[in-house]
């Protein structure tokens, strides 16, 4: 009799989230329908519907056991079509701007649960006829789980295959990226087909964060009204970009989570500044020094009989004292900008000059012992390392002031996420200046 009724509650509960799935569809479509109608002369548009399927990748030992199954869902999403009413148009070769709603069921409900999000991206053309379009896709928005640490097995540990250690909060980060096709079948109706990356996760902000990394393909139909009455702006050769070098400077904060049995939560800060050099209409290059402070470096660990327990009981660093240098790090950065009119997709890759817990682990380095210099060999499951990357979003709020938020990881280990404003120089060089001044 129990096993019959855990059987009926767990069809119950499928037969629900799938009818809370249908109904957000639902309702994001028909929102979307209204809106876009609304602007349907002054802004064209295409509405997509898409089959989706993928795989997450087993990046942990938890993943391992409960990610085992494929995953299925799908996208509803509106795309704006190019008009070149705006100069970044022509440096981005006519780009599609859209917003997609996306539901997912990620192959083991009762653990992993559902996810959805909801993201705008940019359709950058790489080959586009008549009948036949290849895009570089990339977009990033927020995305929410059904199913988090909280609503699992939460005594075991995280390695446990009733544990789900891969989401600690309700509401993510969304990052998608991939190859997009578009094949016209005519009166407005399109095939479209993608394959692409997807990253969720919180940035540390709440642990367990394992964070879930989806490779997918998506296939499925479009349509756009009016069709016959678009034609696409003329290629023109667009305007430089209006400066030839700037400074960036850029400071953030934030919290963040070192471990989930402690539930304490730590400052972080960091003060980012960079010079760029334009290399293109929408591209620019550069390098500066990032300057780091994480409150989680505090005193603990283990190394043989010495234990420090009081704060937390990670131990995937080692910290004898209380010493504020142990909390900072400068590191040196090379940057690539992508410029969008007003908004920026920054990423960078840098290397420690100053890390004040380079040595602060358990074990010793196979070859350098407890004195590691700046670079080295090391396995990124046992430590930081000496590299990081950070992926950052800018939006020109007025004149050169940004509004911005950064992920900064080590490899594929988000660190933390953290939020900021910051204010941009441009500069023009003098035979520049001449033309700009004519």
């Amino acid at each position: 009799m129990c096993i019959k009724l855990q059987i009926s509650y767990f069809y119950l509960s499928l037969r629900c989230k799938v009818l809370f799935m249908k109904r957000c569809f639902f309702f994001f479509f028909l929102l979307v329908t209204v809106a876009v109608s609304a602007f349907a002369k002054e802004f064209p548009y295409r509405i997509t519907a898409d089959f989706y399927s993928g795989y997450i990748l087993p990046i942990s030992k938890n993943l391992e056991l409960t990610a085992k199954k494929p995953i299925f869902g799908g996208e509803v999403a509106v795309e704006f079509l190019p008009r070149d009413k705006y100069d970044w148009e022509q440096r981005w070769g006519l780009p599609t701007i859209g917003a997609g709603f996306v539901g997912l069921d990620l192959g083991n409900p009762s653990i992993l649960g559902q996810a959805f999000a909801v993201y705008p991206y940019v359709l950058v053309p790489i080959v586009r006829t008549n009948v036949f379009k290849l895009n570089y896709k990339v977009g990033a928005g927020v995305s929410f789980f059904t199913k988090t640490w909280n609503d699992c097995d939460t005594l075991n540990g995280i390695n446990s295959a009733t544990a789900n250690s891969t989401i600690g909060s309700i509401a993510n980060v969304y990052l998608s990226t991939g190859a997009n096709m578009r094949f016209e079948l005519g009166s407005g109706v399109s095939m479209g087909l993608e394959f692409g990356y997807n990253h969720m996760s919180n940035g540390s902000i709440l642990q367990p964060n394992g964070g879930l990394n989806i490779l997918y393909g998506k296939v499925g139909f479009g349509f756009q009204p009016k069709a016959s009455k678009y034609t696409l702006p003329a290629k023109v050769q667009p305007k430089d970009l209006p400066f030839d070098m700037f400074l960036d400077i850029v400071a953030s904060g934030g919290v963040r989570e070192l471990y989930y049995r402690d539930n304490k939560r730590y400052g972080i800060a960091s003060l980012h500044v960079a010079t760029a050099g334009r290399l293109g209409n929408f591209y620019a290059l550069g390098g500066g020094l990032d300057l780091f402070y994480d409150g989680v470096f505090v005193q603990q660990g283990q190394r043989g009989s010495e234990i420090y327990n009081q704060h937390t009981h990670y131990k995937r660093y080692f910290i004898s004292n209380e010493n504020a240098a142990n909390k900072w790090r400068c590191g040196f950065f090379i940057a690539n900008y992508f410029i969008l009119g007003r908004v920026t997709a920054e990423l960078d890759w840098g290397f420690y000059l100053y890390d004040g817990i380079r040595n602060a682990n358990p074990n010793p380095h196979p070859k350098y012992g407890y004195e590691r210099p700046m670079f080295y060999t090391y396995k990124i499951n046992d430590e930081d390392g000496w590299n990081y990357f950070r992926l950052a979003f800018k939006v020109r709020v007025w004149e050169g002031l940004t509004a911005n938020v950064a992920l900064k990881t080590h490899l594929q280990k988000a660190e933390f996420i953290e939020f900021g404003l910051g204010y941009q120089i441009p500069f023009l060089f003098p035979k520049n200046k001449k033309v700009a001044n004519k």
